[in-house]
C-alpha cells in the first residue's frame, strides 16, 4: 500500500484499515470504548466496512464514482480490510488505485466530522472534495523527463568531476530554545557518502572516514 502515490496522511489511513485499527463501531465496543457496536449515523451495526462502503453515506459517495471504482466496489466482497485492498491493488489501474484510497479517506474524514463536530457534508460535496485533492495531486507531482527537449526537467544532484568530493551543508536555528544545528554530508561522483557530520548545541558528531584530521577540521569549526 505503500507503493500508492498519495500524501502520507491517506497511506497511514491506508495502513490502519488494512490492520482494521481504524474506530468504527465494532473496534470501540471490543476495546470497550463503547457501549454498543452500531454506527452513529445510521444505527445499523458498524464496522469498516460498513462505514466506507455500506453506509447510505458512504453508498451516495460511491455512486458519484467513474464506472471501473463502482465495479469493484460492487464485486469485492471480502470482509477482511486487507484482502480487499489487495485485491484492489491487483485489479485496478494505479490512477483508479489512486482516486479509490482517496475516496476512502474522505467518506471517513466527512464521518468524522457528522460524529464529532455535527457539520453535515453532501455526497456531492464530499465528492468535489475528492476531485480538488486529486488535482492538486497532479500538480504536487513532479513530471518526467522528456529526453527529446521540449518537456521540463526534473532537478537532480549534479555530481562533482571525477577524483573531487561535493559538500552539501545545511543549518537550522531556534530562537525559542536558543539551539543551533548543522549537517554536511559529502559525497563523490558516484554518490557514494563516504562521511559526514553535524553539529548540536555546540557538540560535534563525526561519521565516516575523511582520511585527515586536517579536512575534519576544515569541515568542522565546532571543536
Amino acid at each position: 500500500m505503500w507503493r500508492v502515490k498519495v500524501p502520507s496522511k491517506v497511506c497511514v489511513f491506508l495502513w490502519r484499515l488494512a490492520k482494521q485499527s481504524i474506530p468504527t463501531g465494532d473496534v470501540r465496543h471490543h476495546r470497550n470504548m463503547a457501549t454498543h457496536s452500531n454506527c452513529s449515523i445510521c444505527g445499523c451495526a458498524d464496522s469498516w466496512r460498513h462505514s466506507l462502503l455500506d453506509c447510505n453515506m458512504a453508498r451516495c459517495v460511491w455512486a458519484l464514482q467513474n464506472d471501473a471504482l463502482l465495479e469493484f466496489v460492487a464485486r469485492a466482497q471480502q470482509e477482511d480490510a486487507r484482502g480487499w485492498l489487495q485485491e484492489a491493488m491487483e485489479v485496478l489501474q494505479h490512477d483508479d488505485l489512486v482516486r479509490l484510497t482517496v475516496v476512502l479517506w474522505a467518506i471517513w474524514h466527512a464521518r468524522r466530522q457528522v460524529i464529532h463536530e455535527n457539520i453535515f457534508q453532501s455526497p456531492l460535496s464530499t465528492h468535489n472534495f475528492v476531485e480538488r485533492f486529486l488535482s492538486d495531486l497532479v500538480k504536487a507531482t513532479p513530471k518526467s523527463v522528456n529526453r527529446e527537449g521540449g518537456g521540463t526537467r526534473v532537478p537532480r544532484w549534479i555530481p562533482p568531476r571525477n577524483g573531487m568530493m561535493k559538500v552539501n551543508v545545511d543549518a537550522a536555528l531556534s530562537k525559542n530554545m536558543n539551539v543551533a544545528a548543522m549537517a554536511v554530508v559529502a559525497r563523490d561522483e558516484k554518490g557514494q557518502v563516504p562521511g559526514g557530520l553535524g553539529d548540536c548545541s555546540g557538540r560535534c558528531f563525526i561519521t565516516g572516514n575523511y582520511g585527515s584530521y586536517g579536512l575534519q577540521r576544515r569541515l568542522c569549526s565546532c571543536e
